[in-house]
């Protein structure tokens, strides 16, 4: 897949500076740490920091969601974000909610390659848009910005981009289980005589997908502190090593940590043991999300796990653009009633067969519906 260049991708990612290489906030049970459990990030000549975004290693991802629920709850709040430029550099975004107002503050004074200006925004509203392969935080009704958008903050964490990613987990009061994609082999204990062993074992990508997405929301290439030293009969230990593209990571912690992290990470621990006790469907189904771009006789074209602020970018693009060009994917879906969409609709859609192609692939619609943007 090809990637677009810097100038480019700031014009799509409005005051988000990802160094062109970024990488849902989303918790499996709906809660959300409150802003007494959050140590926030230190960032040097820069006070009061909620989230740090370096490069797409996201620190803080539960002060933007605890921001953002109190926007929805009408609690008045206040927020603080840092991205780093690919020099180092730092770039604030400060967010203030009061009485159904969000003023924006971009100040890019600290970035020797810049501008250095500061630009304030009047907005209405922020907007929590999950896709797939990303989350955004796009804040709404805004006084400029494109479309009066202003994008805040973006999570990517499309396993597709990576060339490698396999892990291997072991568990147990003495690690004796074993989860091991790379080596395909599985191992669970019974008792002290008796392990079930399994050759030839993968996870579904949907669920490595999902492993992935956890890992990058649990800023698992930032500093993390675990604690394997309190070791009890009572606990679990767990020994996580994530093999992604060249590199490793290992992370050792036991279930007695009541940190953060380490919450986190038994989360992502006992997704993958679950999955791994569970049949995975070897021909799953391809089920792709997007905004509608064109509307043709027979096909619909597909701008792929796009935003609202890409969408309304490229709309005004697509009939100009060489699509090997761009970081997104594109789909020509056939086989929709196209007098049943429009252009802008954003719809999910179960794929029949393959897709075939590329730069935009193509392929013959199962089922397809739309779907809407929850504020």
């Amino acid at each position: 897949m090809k990637k677009m260049g810097c100038p480019i991708l700031i014009l799509i990612f409005l005051f988000i500076l990802t160094a062109c290489n970024a990488n849902d906030l989303i918790d499996m049970d709906g809660a959300h740490a409150t802003s007494e459990d959050i140590i926030k990030p230190s960032v040097k000549y820069v006070k009061d920091v909620d989230v740090v975004n370096t490069h797409g290693s996201i620190k803080g991802l539960e002060s933007m969601q605890n921001f953002y629920d109190n926007l929805q709850n009408g609690i008045s709040s206040d927020l603080r974000i840092v991205h780093y430029t690919i020099e180092g550099d730092p770039i604030v975004t400060d967010l203030k909610y009061k009485e159904d107002t969000v003023k924006v503050t971009y100040d890019s004074t600290r970035d020797k390659f810049g501008n250095g200006e500061i630009k304030t925004f009047t907005c209405t509203d922020l907007l929590e848009e999950i896709n797939p392969t990303n989350t955004n935080y796009i804040a709404t009704g805004c006084s400029d910005g494109l479309s009066g958008m202003v994008q805040i903050l973006a999570i990517e964490y499309d396993l597709q981009r990576q060339d490698l990613f396999e892990i291997e987990l072991k568990y147990g009061k003495n690690l004796e289980n074993e989860v091991n994609t790379k080596t395909k082999e599985a191992t669970e204990v019974i008792n002290s005589k008796e392990a079930r062993s399994t050759s030839d074992f993968q996870l579904s990508s949907k669920v490595k997908q999902e492993v992935y997405k956890l890992l990058i929301t649990a800023n698992y290439l930032g500093d993390i502190e675990l604690n394997s030293n309190c070791h009890s009969e009572e606990f679990k230990e767990y020994y996580l090593k994530v093999y992604i593209n060249g590199g490793e990571r290992e992370f050792h912690w036991s279930s007695c940590d009541q940190s953060s992290d380490s919450a986190k990470f038994t989360e992502i621990a006992e997704y993958i043991i679950t999955q791994s006790e569970m049949k995975q469907d070897e021909n799953p189904e391809t089920v792709i999300q997007g905004y509608i771009l064109q509307v043709n006789d027979e096909t619909l074209l597909i701008g792929v796990d796009l935003n609202i602020i890409q969408y309304e970018w490229l709309k005004d693009e697509i009939q100009n653009i060489d699509f090997g060009s761009y970081v997104f994917d594109f789909i020509s879906l056939e086989g929709a009633n196209t007098n049943e969409f429009k252009i802008g609709d954003k719809v999910e859609a179960i794929i029949k067969g393959t897709i075939t192609g590329s730069t935009p692939g193509r392929a013959y619609v199962k089922d397809i519906k739309k779907i809407y943007i929850t504020k």
